[in-house]
């Protein structure tokens, strides 16, 4: 595009009537692809979508975002496992809690900014209602059968120890139930008098001394896996269709029959839904992208890394692994669904 002041509002006027795919925009230098994205965010009617190249760029636009921001517009931002396609752990809790909240956000996410790594969008996903359908709420003064509120806990994937530390877990003592939800930045105290909540306070995880009150919390699932009675009944069928030989011999299988959430089990999400989602189908219909111009390549070199570490992976007999096609999307699929969004590209070079 010509050289013209960016900022100004009629020209990004301009560039958000424009139909999809739309424009690009160019020598966007240092920290001014980040001071675009807010200047179109603002005046763009619903959220945007910024793609990052990878998850190191993805952290440098969130902390510029958030100066150019300010209280203004909300950020969020999905961040990726931090693991490599089939490493045999799990990424850390607070990681989950962080993307567990951005989904349990978007369908009403009606204004500001959704940041994301390019090779996070080939991620294969829970369906769009999973997060929605096993979210607890709870809110003080309310009739609770506490037995079946800690059985519907560990349903959720939250897992008992003696004393809270982290997202994820919960200890019961006496009246008292301490749990780390999902999307919280501090653990919450729940007291029960018989089956009423009496009340919800945080408390600190270091010096377990109570602190404010609060009326009422939703706790999200703790894990992108269910790991209920139903579905694991589900992941032990298809396991068993989709692999040959003895099930019983394989770590993933014995671990999850007995509800224990195996050492990178998300890599095997697809074996516990009928259907996935990518990220790409929790955004709201107004959403704009705002992608870097070689998204495309960066999509396939995801892809191609991807396949590698399935070839190196995959002679494990205890544990198999799920074709790349069945964790991840491909690079094409991704592009489709998101150029059916309002589509801005920038780049730092000159086009």
């Amino acid at each position: 595009m010509p050289q013209e002041n960016l900022l100004n509002p009629a020209i990004i006027k301009r560039l958000l009537n424009q139909p999809s795919p739309g424009p690009a925009i160019g020598r966007l230098i240092g920290a001014s692809a980040s001071l675009s994205a807010v200047e179109l965010a603002r005046a763009h009617d619903g959220p945007m979508m910024l793609i990052a190249n990878d998850p190191r760029h993805a952290d440098q636009l969130e902390a510029e975002i958030r100066w150019f921001a300010g209280e203004e517009l909300p950020v969020q931002h999905f961040v990726e496992w931090e693991t490599l396609p089939y490493d045999s752990f799990s990424p850390h809790q607070d990681i989950v809690s962080q993307r567990l909240t951005v989904l349990a956000s978007l369908g009403s996410f009606d204004r500001g900014i959704v940041i994301v790594s390019g090779p996070s969008l080939l991620q294969r996903l829970p369906p769009v209602d999973y997060v929605a359908a096993r979210t607890l709420q709870l809110r003080q003064g309310q009739t609770l059968d506490r037995q079946a509120f800690i059985d519907a806990l560990g349903a959720c994937g939250y897992l008992r120890v003696p004393q809270v530390d982290e997202h994820g877990e919960f200890a019961v003592r006496g009246s008292l139930l301490d749990v780390f939800p999902m999307g919280s930045n501090k653990p919450l105290r729940i007291d029960f008098f018989d089956d009423e909540l009496e009340s919800i306070r945080y408390f600190s995880a270091e010096s377990q001394i109570s602190a404010d009150k609060v009326d009422s919390i939703k706790i999200l699932p703790a894990r992108e896996i269910p790991l209920d009675d139903k579905d694991v009944r589900y992941f032990r069928e298809r396991y068993r269709e989709r692999f040959e030989g003895q099930p019983s011999k394989s770590r993933v299988y014995r671990e999850v029959s007995e509800g224990i959430a195996h050492g990178g089990i998300e890599y095997y999400l697809s074996l516990f839904f009928e259907t996935t989602a990518s990220l790409a189908d929790y955004l709201p219909k107004g959403t704009m992208i705002f992608a870097p111009t070689d998204l495309q390549q960066t999509l396939e070199q995801s892809w191609r890394e991807a396949v590698e570490r399935y070839e190196l992976c995959r002679f494990d007999p205890e544990r198999p692994i799920l074709e790349p096609h069945e964790v991840f999307s491909d690079a094409a699929t991704i592009t489709d669904k998101l150029q059916r969004f309002h589509y801005v590209v920038y780049s730092g070079q000159s086009l």
